[in-house]
C-alpha cells in the first residue's frame, strides 16, 4: 500500500487516479514501457511491479537480478520497518545494482527517513525523490531519472548478433505462454540461427540420445534472455520437465504459482495441497497439460515439497502454522551450532525445509522451525528472525553425520545467495569446557576466528564464563565439524601452506571417545602446572642405541673392504630415522598413523640394501643364476 503499482502507472499515464484504496498486487505484474532517445531510437524497459506482502518476499529474490534499476517506494507513515531490508535484498542479490527511492508524501505528509545515513550504508542508491502521486508533484523528475539511469545499465548499448535480435523478437511476438525446448530449436533455425556444432559432435548427440551440451549457441542465447527476463528456461537440470519447456511469458508462469499460494483451501489447510488441488487451480485452458511444469517450477522456486509418505500431497512451507507443534526433546548430551547474520533474507529456512523434505520428523515442521529424523538421530533447526539468526540443536547416536548434512545445506543455501559476498554469516561452536558442557546456553566462538587463530599457532582459547578455563581449539572444531571435513576446509583454505605440519597430527591425537579424554586435553581445571616431558629421560634409551650402532659401525669399518663397508654405513644410517621416530613418538610430536608411515617407509628399504649386499660379497652366485 505505500504506491508502487499508482507509480508504475503513472509512468505511462500521469494522469491515471489513484484508487482509494489502493488495491494490493498479487504477486508480480509485468508491464512492457517504451519511450525515445534523442536518436528517436525505441527504447524499452520492462518494468515488474512486486507485491509487497510477505507471503511473496521469499519469491521476489528469484527475479533480483544485476540488469536492472530498482525504485523503492516508501510511502508517509511513520516507521518504515522494511526500508533496510529491502536495501539489504538489493544490495544483495542485484550486484549492487543502482537504486532509486520514491518518497510518496501522502496528503503532503513528509516522508522522514534518515538520508545522510541511508547514503553512507548503500552506495548504490543513486537518488532520493519526493512526490505526491495524487497531484503529481515531482513526477515528472522520478521519469527523467528512470530514463537516464536505465541507459547507463553496463550491459545497454552492447552490440549482438542480429540473429539474436531475430530469435528475441520471434520469442516476445509469440502469442502462447510457453513453447517446447524442440519448437525453440526450429524457431532458431527459421531465423538463420545454428547449435554451432560440428556434424559429426551432432551424430554423436543423436546417437546418445543427448541434448546439445551447453557450448551450443542456442542455449546461450536462451539463457541471456532468461538473466535478462524475457523467458525463463532453467538449464541446470537436463532431466527435467522445466528443461524441456521455454516459458515465453514469465509472468503467466508466477501468476500460476501465486495463484496457489493464494487460494483459499490451500491456506486454510497449512500449505497442503494435492494435485486434485491443483487440477481444481490450474483448471483454466491456458494451463492445459502443463500442471507438471508448474510444479516443478514451484519446486524449483523452493516454494513447495512433496509430502513423503503421500505421492500426490504437497507443503507450501509459506503457509505452514506459525506455532511450533508439541514434540518431546531429549536434551541430554546435545550437539550444538548456531549461524548468525548481519543481514537476514527471508527465505532460508523454507529453502532449507524443501531440500531437506524427506528428513522431516512428521508432522513437527512449521513455519520458523523443523525438526529432522535420520539413523536414531534428530536435529531441531530454529529460525529466529528477528534475532537474526538459525539455531541448531542435535540428540541421538550420529549426531555429527546428521550436522554435516544440515551444514553442508546451510551453507549451499548461503552460498546461492552470497555472489557477491555481501552476505555475512557468523558459523558459532558452543564452548565444551567443564562449565558449558552441560549448559543450554554456553559461551560461542566464531569458526572463522578459530581457524584464524590456529593460522597463527594458537592452539588454545579461553572460555568467557568463569572461571576462565582454557580450551583446546582442536577439540571445540572436531567436536562439531569432524576432523576429516575440517581437514578438507583448511586444505581447500587460501591460508593452508602457512599452517604447521604438526597441525594436523593434533587433530588425529584428539581422543573424543570419553568425556574424560576430551576434559584432558581441553583444559586444567585445577590450574595445576602442566608437566612436560623430558626430551632426554625418554630419548635416552634411544640415544644409547644410536651409540651403539653407531660404535658397531665404526668396529667394522677396521675389518671390512671399502665397498661392503658401504653399505653398512647406509643400513646404519637408515636406523637413524627409526630412532628419530620412536623419540618423535615417544614425546607426541609424530601421530601414530604418521609414526607406522615412517616405519613402513624405513624397513622397506631393508630387504633392497641386503640384496645389493649380497650381490657385491657373492658375486659367483650372481653369475651362476
Amino acid at each position: 500500500a505505500s504506491g508502487k503499482t499508482t507509480l508504475m502507472k503513472k509512468i505511462f499515464n500521469p494522469d491515471y487516479p489513484v484508487p482509494s484504496p489502493e488495491t494490493s498486487t498479487e504477486g508480480i505484474d509485468v508491464q512492457e514501457y517504451h519511450f525515445y532517445l534523442e536518436n528517436e531510437q525505441d527504447f524499452r524497459v520492462n518494468i515488474w511491479d512486486f507485491g509487497g506482502q510477505e507471503i511473496y518476499h521469499a519469491t521476489h529474490q528469484f527475479f533480483l537480478t544485476k540488469r536492472s534499476l530498482y525504485l523503492l517506494v516508501a510511502d508517509s507513515r511513520k516507521e518504515q520497518p522494511h526500508l533496510n531490508y529491502w536495501l539489504d535484498v538489493v544490495a544483495l542479490l542485484s550486484d549492487n545494482s543502482p537504486l532509486l527511492i520514491i518518497k510518496n508524501e501522502k496528503e503532503n505528509r513528509p516522508v522522514n527517513l534518515d538520508e545522510s545515513q541511508i547514503r553512507a550504508s548503500f552506495n548504490n542508491i543513486k537518488d532520493i525523490f519526493p512526490t505526491n502521486l495524487a497531484d503529481n508533484r515531482g513526477l515528472e523528475a522520478i521519469i527523467e531519472s528512470i530514463k537516464y539511469r536505465i541507459q547507463q545499465l553496463p550491459h545497454i548499448g552492447t552490440t549482438l548478433p542480429k540473429s539474436w535480435a531475430k530469435v528475441r523478437k520471434a520469442l516476445e511476438e509469440d502469442k502462447r505462454n510457453f513453447i517446447s525446448l524442440d519448437e525453440y530449436y526450429r524457431i532458431c533455425e527459421d531465423n538463420s540461427f545454428t547449435s554451432n556444432i560440428s556434424p559429426s559432435q551432432k551424430s554423436t548427440n543423436k546417437s546418445s540420445n543427448k541434448q546439445p551440451q551447453a557450448k551450443d549457441r542456442r542455449l546461450i542465447l536462451s539463457q541471456y534472455l532468461h538473466d535478462i527476463g524475457v523467458i525463463l528456461h532453467f538449464q541446470d537440470d537436463r532431466k527435467s520437465l522445466l528443461y524441456k519447456t521455454i516459458i515465453l511469458k514469465p509472468e503467466w508462469g508466477t501468476d500460476a504459482v501465486y495463484k496457489v499460494l493464494d487460494n483459499v483451501t490451500v491456506k486454510r489447510n497449512l500449505g497442503k495441497f494435492t494435485d486434485a488441488d491443483n487440477s481444481h487451480i490450474w483448471g483454466d485452458e491456458q494451463y492445459n497439460n502443463m500442471q507438471g511444469e508448474l510444479l516443478e517450477l514451484m519446486i524449483k522456486f523452493k516454494l513447495a515439497y512433496p509430502l513423503f509418505k503421500a505421492n500426490d500431497t504437497y507443503i507450501a512451507p509459506q503457509l505452514l502454522n506459525s506455532n511450533s507443534p508439541l514434540y518431546h526433546w531429549n536434551s541430554d548430551n546435545n550437539l550444538l551450532l548456531r549461524y548468525q547474520y548481519d543481514f537476514m533474507p527471508k527465505g532460508i529456512l523454507s529453502r532449507f525445509i524443501v531440500e531437506l523434505h524427506r528428513h522431516i520428523d512428521e508432522p513437527n515442521v512449521w513455519r520458523t522451525g523443523v525438526i529432522l529424523n535420520r539413523d536414531n538421530t534428530k536435529a531441531e533447526v530454529i529460525e529466529t528472525y528477528d534475532r537474526r539468526e538459525i539455531r541448531i540443536r542435535l540428540s541421538g547416536r550420529n549426531k555429527r553425520g546428521l550436522l554435516e548434512i544440515v551444514m553442508d545445506k546451510l551453507d549451499e543455501i548461503h552460498a546461492n545467495f552470497n555472489f557477491n559476498e555481501r552476505l555475512q554469516v557468523r558459523k558459532l561452536i558452543p564452548c565444551n569446557c567443564a562449565v558449558c558442557r552441560d549448559k543450554s546456553e554456553p559461551t560461542f566462538y566464531n569458526y572463522r576466528k578459530l581457524r584464524e587463530r590456529l593460522n597463527h599457532n594458537k592452539q588454545d582459547i579461553e572460555c568467557e564464563s568463569p572461571p576462565y578455563n582454557t580450551v583446546n581449539i582442536l577439540s571445540l572444531i572436531d567436536d562439531v565439524i569432524g576432523r576429516e571435513k575440517f581437514r578438507k576446509q583448511q586444505e581447500e583454505d587460501k591460508y593452508s601452506q602457512t599452517i604447521n605440519y604438526n597441525f594436523y597430527d593434533e587433530i588425529d591425537n584428539l581422543d573424543i571417545q570419553t568425556n574424560q579424554a576430551r576434559s584432558n586435553i581441553m583444559e586444567n581445571p585445577n590450574n595445576k602446572p602442566v608437566k612436560v616431558k623430558s626430551s632426554w629421560a625418554n630419548g635416552s634409551f634411544y640415544l644409547f642405541t644410536f651409540v651403539v650402532v653407531v660404535g658397531g659401525i665404526g668396529y667394522l669399518g677396521g675389518n671390512l673392504p671399502l665397498i661392503p663397508f658401504a653399505f653398512v654405513i647406509v643400513a646404519g644410517v637408515l636406523f637413524i630415522p627409526i630412532i628419530g621416530g620412536f623419540q618423535l613418538r615417544q614425546d607426541d610430536r609424530l601421530s601414530e598413523k604418521s609414526f607406522l608411515e615412517l616405519m613402513k617407509m624405513v624397513i622397506g628399504q631393508l630387504p633392497l640394501i641386503g640384496n645389493m649386499l649380497g650381490n657385491i660379497l657373492n658375486p659367483k652366485e650372481k653369475d651362476n643364476e
